[in-house]
């Protein structure tokens, strides 16, 4: 265990050195492919990414916070950056480096004061840890098994002073990674990071969630115990279900499997669609899964509220898709805001790839098995790389950011319960749902 490191001037010279290793780290291979062979060049470029990226993740994860954030992220923008730096960076998505349980432990006296009392043993094991605070069990005097979540010590004021000088070196440390304006996402990130640093916020969450899911027995939310939750702890009842890893390592039957993917996949969007109110944090650890086929889910603390006409664009880019109406389909993610910076529509080509590969997911009448049926996942990371230079270029609006995230997260979610379904029929029931005059799907 470390402790976290709060000074704002140790973590400016760690994020600013990390910024110079990497820059001249970076110019330094430039300079030698200036007399290396094609093939020796790519290989030595390859080796320097990796190195760099393998920094860039140690220093992230030490820090936490907006950097650690920043990190997970891009790590779900596989598409957009070479994929040695995807692979590293997607490391920040396991279990961080856990503070120090005394820390812990003297956060939560301090915020819940007498209420402290209430709780007989703490343990000082932590459940898991993340980028602005850690999960421990914990049993009440009534013997009540709960799980608390606690931010790090300091971690709020860490996060206000890397909001306010941490753009511009961290422009400079991802410039290795693409060359798009980070201007949007920092703003989006800005205002999440923001939210998420109120437990008391996150609790309104979940139980607004809850309410919105009521009648729906797919999906479980922890109830929040109210008296033991403030700004910084947030304390829930205790919900432990089958863990990611046992549910995706080969142990329990495929049908099964198949239902947490469907219930999943309802859960997304029915938050799109019809309650526009996204859970944005796709990590798989963020979800349990129960044996009746049910989900359990986590961390409400990345939430996005969809306006109502983003959620009109999805339904006609939804509805070009299923109807291979694909010449409208640029035209519409103009009007969302997805262009090159210049003006220029994403092109054709790029569209009708991308929409081909889409349609093997949601052609009529048929199962599609996520990773196993010719593996539509990697043929799509595959495009991201074929196309790597038009989305170094386009321009994303702020309120796509989190909702793309969303998407690429749980498309890999799917594709490791290898989840089978009439997709279609799923997807096409939900919009009718909520929108029955707009759409009509003959072939479901």
């Amino acid at each position: 265990m470390k402790k976290l490191i709060t000074s704002s001037t140790s973590r400016m010279l760690r994020l600013g050195g990390l910024a110079g290793r990497v820059g001249a780290s970076m110019a330094g291979n430039t300079l030698s492919n200036l007399f290396r062979d094609p093939e020796q060049r790519e290989k030595e470029q390859s080796a320097t990414l990796m190195k760099n990226a393998l920094r860039v993740k140690e220093a992230l994860g030490e820090l936490k916070g907006v950097p650690m954030k920043i990190g997970q992220m891009l790590s779900l923008h596989e598409d957009l950056m070479p994929r040695e730096v995807a692979r590293v960076l997607q490391t920040l998505q396991q279990k961080a480096p856990a503070v120090p349980f005394e820390d812990i432990r003297q956060m939560i006296r301090e915020e819940l004061g007498e209420n402290f009392n209430r709780i007989a043993r703490i343990d000082p094991e932590s459940l898991a840890a993340a980028s602005i605070g850690q999960v421990h069990r914990a049993v009440l005097t009534d013997g009540r098994d709960i799980v608390l979540k606690v931010q790090y010590p300091g971690i709020d004021e860490v996060i206000r002073s890397d909001m306010q000088n941490l753009k511009g070196i961290m422009k400079t440390v991802f410039f290795m990674f693409t060359r798009m304006d980070i201007d949007a996402v920092w703003r989006e990130m800005k205002d999440r990071l923001t939210e998420e640093l109120d437990y008391t916020l996150e609790a309104r969450n979940m139980e607004r969630m809850a309410e919105l899911l009521v009648g729906d027995d797919r999906v479980r939310i922890p109830r929040v115990i109210g008296e033991l939750t403030t700004r910084h702890v947030l304390a829930m009842e205790k919900v432990i279900d089958i863990s990611p890893d046992a549910a995706t390592g080969g142990a329990y039957p495929q049908s099964l499997q198949d239902a947490w993917g469907t219930a999943i996949v309802a859960f997304i969007l029915q938050s799109l669609f019809r309650f526009r109110f996204l859970h944005a944090d796709p990590n798989l650890s963020n979800f349990a899964f129960r044996e009746d086929g049910g989900i359990v889910v986590y961390d409400f603390g990345c939430m996005k509220e969809v306006p109502e006409a983003l959620s009109r664009f999805y339904l006609r880019l939804v509805r070009a898709v299923l109807e291979h109406d694909y010449p409208a389909i640029p035209g519409i993610l103009k009007e969302m805001g997805v262009h090159h910076a210049d003006g220029r529509p994403v092109p054709w080509e790029m569209v009708k790839d991308y929409a081909d590969e889409i349609q093997d997911i949601v052609r009529p009448g048929k199962h599609y098995t996520f990773g196993v049926n010719g593996d539509v996942y990697r043929r799509l990371q595959e495009l991201g790389q074929k196309y790597i230079n038009e989305f170094m270029s386009m321009v994303f609006p702020r309120d796509l950011i989190f909702i793309d995230r969303t998407f690429v997260g749980h498309f890999g979610n799917l594709n490791r319960l290898k989840a089978s379904a009439d997709w279609r029929t799923l997807i096409v029931g939900h919009i009718r749902e909520t929108f029955p005059e707009e759409v009509e799907d003959n072939h479901s």
